[in-house]
């Protein structure tokens, strides 16, 4: 992303990239930078508390696989130990029980993490199906993310309130082999009218090929 909407362009990312490297050098702040396709959402998960919820699963050793190759992949930026090592440590269940007591030395609650999805619940969960069987060929990022903003999973307005709970979910990979009414996601809206208004451009986001 870059001012709030995604950078088009390799080039783009890479001035973005060069400029925050910079301002850091300026303010003696060492600062490193990972580039990484979006024309597909990482994970399968867009929204704060269900975002916050597929973190939990990896750091208890599960989540999508492409979820954890990014966060290993970033690791790497900050540590000397070896990818294997820190895949292991996700894996055993060592980077859990670090982060719980890095939440316990801040007074804070680790285990309202494992319940985050209760807590803030859309009351509409409605799967967005599948019309033929095929391929998935396309899942735009760019659509979903503008979906979960307009849900109210973001702000429009600096004065706008973030509703923790809406965005969507169970998002199909592109690659993925998907059958007829087999759901490609699941959209958390807090009313009818929200969720009619998201559906045509969620059913332009998703192509099945």
């Amino acid at each position: 992303y870059g001012n709030g909407s995604f950078l088009k362009t390799h080039k783009e990312a890479k001035q973005l990239a060069a400029s925050m490297t910079k301002v850091g050098k300026l303010m003696g702040i060492k600062i490193s930078h990972l580039l990484s396709p979006m024309d597909e959402p990482l994970g399968r998960a867009v929204g704060n508390a269900l975002e916050v919820a597929e973190c939990v699963e990896v750091l208890q050793g599960g989540g999508p696989p492409d979820l954890v190759d990014r966060v290993l992949d970033l690791a790497e930026q900050v540590s000397t130990e070896p990818r294997a090592k820190l895949a292991r440590w996700l894996s055993d269940g060592t980077a859990w029980r670090k982060f719980i007591s890095l939440v316990y030395a801040q007074d804070g609650d680790a285990s309202s993490l494992e319940k985050i999805t209760d807590v803030h619940r859309a009351p509409i969960i409605h799967p967005l199906l599948a019309q033929t069987a095929g391929i998935v060929k396309k899942m735009d990022a760019e659509t979903i993310g503008r979906v979960s903003l307009l849900l109210g999973g973001g702000r429009q307005t600096v004065d706008n309130t973030i509703d923790f709970a809406v965005g969507v979910s169970g998002i199909k990979k592109v690659g993925e082999q998907v059958e007829v009414e087999e759901p490609l996601l699941f959209i958390h809206a807090q009313s009818e009218p929200a969720l009619a208004s998201v559906l045509p451009l969620l059913e332009s986001a998703a192509v099945i090929g």
